[in-house]
């Protein structure tokens, strides 16, 4: 079983490794010009390459607040809190966070994440669950799931996302 798995873990995340930012649904305000790279540098060297399970969480969440930095960098938006006056600054929104970290997901080819997935809620402080890392490693699970789930035989604009699809 979890070889077959694995197998289709495998398929699915070779399949996706090629296509643009656009095919996850990010919006075009919300794509970044480095393709992420930092991020999916974080979750390949952090989660995939590192071997301690505190490593790797540690890794998801640092992974998490790339996402923010790299999309507030790209923006020249700023922290209110280090200036005088107001700023106008934008924030991603869960809606807007999760296609791009699944793009990274897959970018960052990581080997089983099934099973990856699998021993991180199994070793996890469970105090930790119900905060940051908590929501990242559940972010983290619904990536894995998302991607597994995609039908790779659908037109490439209709295989993910469909209930976003505008009007």
């Amino acid at each position: 079983m979890e070889n077959t798995t694995s197998q289709h873990e495998r398929r699915q995340t070779v399949a996706l490794e090629n296509k643009p930012q656009s095919f996850y649904r990010i919006k075009p305000e919300n794509r970044s010009r480095s393709d992420w790279r930092s991020v999916c540098f974080i979750l390949k060297e952090g989660v995939g390459r590192s071997s301690l399970p505190s490593v790797k969480l540690r890794a998801i969440v640092d992974a998490a607040k790339e996402i923010v930095n790299l999309y507030s960098e790209e923006r020249g938006c700023f922290d209110e809190s280090i200036f005088d006056g107001p700023i106008k600054s934008k924030t991603l929104g869960a809606d807007d966070f999760l296609p791009i970290f699944i793009f990274c997901f897959v970018q960052a080819r990581l080997d089983r994440p099934c099973a990856l997935c699998e021993l991180l809620q199994t070793m996890c402080d469970p105090l930790k669950l119900n905060g940051e890392t908590g929501y990242y490693l559940a972010s983290f699970h619904a990536a894995m799931t998302h991607i597994g789930e995609i039908d790779l035989t659908e037109d490439d604009e209709l295989s993910i996302f469909l209930d976003i699809l505008p009007d």
